[in-house]
């Protein structure tokens, strides 16, 4: 084998190298890239349910704040009314006046559930 044919071999082998690690750049570089735009559209996908988990927790803790930093389930919940708990004004006529307690009465009638003219209860 002449100087010139180990030339040509070393010049071939080299080629061959050089386009090898080219191609493997060009694989590298559509594996990158598909890789990119498989993580932009998972990212883009995933952005609308972490914008509704957002949203929910501003809402509880928008809830927690009204409620007075009591997070309970009732403060959790929408409700469409509250509970008024103001007294009535007067009672209504037909309705009886519970007696006092320590105000002796004497029933019409013997009930078995009134304990209030027994003399052991505290005023």
């Amino acid at each position: 084998m002449t100087t010139a044919d180990r030339l040509t071999a070393a010049r071939a082998a080299q080629d061959a190298a050089t386009r090898e690690h080219q191609e493997q750049r060009a694989l590298r570089d559509r594996h990158v890239t598909s890789a990119t735009s498989a993580a932009t559209e998972s990212l883009h996908r995933d952005a609308a349910t972490h914008g509704r988990y957002l949203t929910r927790a501003q809402d509880l803790q928008r809830r927690h704040r009204e409620a007075g930093g009591w997070l309970t389930e009732k403060t959790m919940t929408d409700r469409t009314h509250t509970i008024d708990l103001t007294p009535p004004a007067d009672p209504q006529p037909d309705e009886p006046t519970p007696p006092t307690p320590g105000q002796l009465t004497r029933p019409g009638r013997f009930d078995d559930h009134d304990f209030s003219n027994n003399t052991w209860m505290v005023d």
